[in-house]
């Protein structure tokens, strides 16, 4: 069977982020490159930030503005010219109009459509492009990629989309979070970020959505002497900073260490160091913190909300999103109960080898070839 030669549209990449989409696009490239079913091609209007470590991988790249000129008209003629067999849309969006080939899109999650009331401020403008995208993804894909069963559901009911269209594939989590960093490297980061033993840890953004609100009402529902730290690694803003005087206002905000972003040698020594890692979120489509802290062999405690029950499994304690009390009870019996913790770590480690990047390349791939064919 000839290899596929494949075209992923790569602009988010041209950004230094390394979570969220960005990772999951960085990370499947480098996965679907080492499996060599396929060929990876990326396209870009902008050059790909050194950080993702693609140097490897063809790059076609092509400065076109406005960025709607780029997608609709030159990307097609692209396609074509470089032979492309398939064409991947990693991240909700950047499907063009009319392509030379098959073209898949990968949804992660609607929060847009299960949590409308969270949804952030934004033009008209902003808004009717998001909806065509929306509809480019529906109307002009051969197939969509979920990244979990629960995102799966999410797409079918919410856009109608039939379910033998919707493909379910995993995501993973660095090679870094496999290999256990030594005590000496724990201790240094640990004492870098003046995080003092317990800490628990939280990982990713601060909009909404993560409902992180209910990390300062769990606190503050604790008595100091048991109220635990818990750390929060992840990029400022003004989200964060409002984060910040509600921690206060509550009297917590001693308890509540902003680490910052955090490469991933760092971060797998953060996962290492905590109790356990915190996931409060109203929705997640996946949870990549979830799985990294599974290959990390670090507990976790997770809202009942979107997919993070289905990735956990019972390797998870498991709270409402909505009862900062039942966190609350969650945080304080991990921090006391170190059987339990034990039991959750050797869970999350035996459930990991479901969640690698190798396996998300090989599931992506059969997308693409059912595609091709």
């Amino acid at each position: 069977m000839a290899t596929l030669r494949v075209g992923l549209n790569a602009r988010l990449l041209a950004s230094a982020d390394r979570r969220g989409f960005n990772r999951y696009t960085a990370e499947l490239v480098r996965a679907l490159a080492a499996a060599g079913r396929v060929e990876p091609v990326l396209f870009s209007d902008a050059p790909i930030h050194p950080v993702h470590r693609l140097e490897t991988v063809a790059r076609v790249l092509r400065f076109v503005r406005p960025q709607p000129l780029w997608q609709h008209r030159w990307l097609p003629g692209a396609l074509r010219r470089e032979r492309i067999d398939v064409f991947h849309a990693p991240a909700h969006w950047g499907v063009p109009w009319h392509a030379p080939c098959p073209v898949i899109a990968t949804i992660h999650d609607l929060a847009d459509r299960e949590l409308p009331e969270l949804r952030p401020g934004g033009s008209l403008r902003a808004a009717a492009r998001h909806e065509m995208e929306q509809w480019l993804v529906v109307r002009r894909t051969r197939r969509i990629i979920a990244v979990s069963q629960w995102t799966a559901e999410s797409i079918h009911r919410h856009l109608g989309v039939e379910r033998e269209r919707i493909a379910v594939t995993v995501e993973g989590a660095a090679p870094a979070f496999d290999t256990p960093p030594d005590a000496a490297l724990v201790a240094s980061t640990r004492a870098e970020h003046g995080l003092r033993d317990p800490y628990f840890l939280y990982v990713g953004g601060f909009d909404p959505r993560k409902n992180l609100g209910a990390i300062v009402r769990a606190l503050a529902a604790l008595p100091a002497e048991q109220r635990p730290r818990v750390a929060l690694v992840g990029q400022g803003g003004e989200a964060a900073e409002a984060l910040r005087l509600e921690a206060a206002a509550a009297g917590v905000e001693g308890w509540l260490p902003f680490v910052g972003a955090v490469d991933d040698r760092a971060l797998a020594a953060l996962y290492a160091g905590a109790v356990a890692v915190v996931m409060p979120s109203w929705l997640e489509g996946f949870g990549l913190p979830l799985v990294e802290a599974m290959h990390a062999g670090t507990p976790a405690v997770i809202s009942s909300a979107g997919s993070l029950p289905e990735i956990a499994g019972e390797a998870a304690l498991v709270f409402p999103p909505g009862d900062p009390a039942a966190l609350a009870d969650a945080m304080r019996r991990l921090a006391t109960d170190g059987e339990l913790r034990e039991t959750l770590a050797l869970r999350a480690r035996a459930r990991a080898p479901l969640y690698t990047w190798a396996r998300a390349a090989e599931q992506t791939a059969d997308v693409y070839q059912a595609a091709a064919g």
